[in-house]
């Protein structure tokens, strides 16, 4: 569940698949829409009652069957079991669904009421082995507590239309810009590390006066470019998930 993104143990299947169409963080990555904004195509609407999706138990130990219309099932979310199976101390238990007739619909019901920060939503592709990386952008909303919200994931990065949406990321807005940070450190290694819009630079003036121009294409340049990258990147990762090893939540959704 946890086990983020195993980016460490697949950098050379990061690298080799992603790197010519990896792009930084997304200049708008959050929902514009707010809770009960009406449209499943916008923003997360409230499911607890009405047309949206019927009623729910709206108790902290979870509920089944992901809303109810009438007493059936809401389609695609027939099995739905959201009871609390996920928790981090900032977003608190939660339960979440993703729908059988379409991967980018899910579910979720807080036990949390968040009205001061967001809680964001990155649709992910999780291999074999456990290892994922993001497929679009962030959907972030405000949770209430027992009130099961739906909302619709984007494949919309570049070279990554056609994966299948089948892990998410959960975490807090604030923890987006390390996440991206990490898994765009690749592509964009030169950049952190030594240019002047990145603020004081990571390395060393030897080290950028070496790198800089010895790969003028960053990571793309040459092989010895493409590892000094994947280093760049083992690094920032391996940082991320020790700080904020409590923070965020990778879970593989089928």
């Amino acid at each position: 569940m946890k086990k983020i993104i195993g980016l460490l143990s697949t950098l050379a299947f990061l690298a080799a698949c992603d790197a010519p169409q990896r792009t930084r963080m997304p200049g708008n990555y959050t929902n514009t829409d707010a809770l009960g904004s009406g449209v499943v195509t916008g923003g997360w609407v409230d499911t607890t009652s009405g047309a949206n999706g019927g009623t729910t138990s709206g108790t902290t130990s979870g509920s089944t069957g992901g809303g109810t219309t009438g007493g059936t099932p809401a389609p695609g979310f027939e099995n739905c079991d959201l009871a609390d199976r996920y928790q981090t101390p900032e977003i608190g238990a939660f339960g979440l669904c993703q729908s059988t007739l379409d991967e980018t619909i899910l579910r979720v019901r807080p036990s949390l009421t968040s009205t001061n920060i967001r809680t964001c939503l990155i649709p992910a592709y999780k291999d074999s082995t456990g290892s994922s990386t993001y497929i679009g952008q962030p959907q972030c909303t405000y949770f209430e507590a027992n009130k099961v919200i739906q909302g619709k994931l984007y494949k919309s990065r570049s070279g990554f239309e056609n994966y299948p949406l089948n892990g998410v990321m959960v975490m807090k807005e604030p923890l987006m810009g390390e996440y991206f940070k990490c898994m765009n450190a690749y592509v964009s290694w030169r950049e952190i590390s030594c240019m002047p819009q990145s603020g004081t630079p990571a390395m060393s003036p030897a080290y950028c006066n070496y790198w800089m121009p010895a790969c003028p294409y960053g990571a793309n340049t040459n092989a010895a470019c493409a590892q000094e990258a994947r280093n760049f990147m083992n690094g920032l990762c391996t940082s991320f998930k020790s700080r904020y090893a409590n923070s965020y939540l990778d879970i593989r959704l089928k």
